[in-house]
């Protein structure tokens, strides 16, 4: 069902590191169930390898090469041996476990919210796309408040949907369901190819939150770019 919009602006949002820290359960994943006495990863460098890794395999699991422990527990050993750790089955299922545990006891990165107010308040059309099992994003969509904010029919999960970022076709299905235009949509996202690329790709606006100074990956061109949402927060979008 087609759902009309209260305005002609689009304002979307991703979920993993961009409304929350995801480091941060599996950075306290690793260290609850790893010995990592005498072993110092950057773990802010770990945890990009194993959503890198994550990324490859999704369309693997999308297709049904792969079950979904099977994925994500692959990525975890492929990325730790990157470190020159090399983990068990077990141990990886172990981290997995931890991990996902933790990820419905989460905050919003500082400043995010008074962003989706913004939005909401001035009559935006607002919502979520993100990649992922329908019942797991919404646990962290849930343990953010963000349900609350943002009506379930604005709430866009790959595996619900069918589509998956990078597919362009994901952000245009979102424009047919909100009855907005693409030249009138805006994306906040963290990541270069599911994010930047994908809706670029859709003839959308994107705002690129890059924290941690990331090249980008390939000749796109972000409309901003941004470290942290006090930056956001004065960026000129529409």
């Amino acid at each position: 069902m087609k759902v009309e919009s209260n305005g002609n602006r689009a304002v979307f949002f991703d979920l993993d590191d961009t409304l929350y820290d995801h480091l941060v359960p599996f950075r306290d994943a690793a260290k609850e169930v790893l010995n990592l006495d005498g072993i110092s990863p950057d773990m802010a460098e770990l945890f990009h390898r194993v959503r890198h890794h994550s990324d490859l395999l999704w369309p693997k699991y999308l297709n049904g090469e792969l079950g979904l422990e099977e994925t994500r527990v692959r990525r975890l050993e492929l990325a730790f041996e990157e470190f020159g750790i090399f983990l068990t089955r077990e141990q990886a299922s172990r981290v997995q476990e931890a991990y996902i545990g933790r990820q419905y006891s989460i905050e919003m990165i500082e400043g995010v919210l008074p962003q989706l107010m913004r939005f909401i308040e001035r009559g935006d059309v607002v919502g979520i796309i993100t990649n992922g099992p329908k019942d797991h994003q919404m646990g962290k969509i849930r343990g953010l408040g963000v349900d609350k904010l943002i009506p379930s029919e604005r709430i866009f999960i790959s595996d619900a949907v069918g589509i998956a970022k990078p597919d362009p076709e994901i952000f245009a299905h979102v424009n047919r369901k909100t009855g907005t235009a693409p030249e009138n949509s805006l994306y906040i996202g963290d990541t270069w190819h599911n994010d930047v690329v994908g809706a670029l790709d859709a003839g959308w606006k994107v705002c690129w939150y890059n924290p941690r100074g990331r090249e980008p990956g390939t000749g796109h061109t972000p409309t901003h770019v941004f470290r942290n949402y006090r930056e956001f927060a004065e960026l000129s979008l529409f």
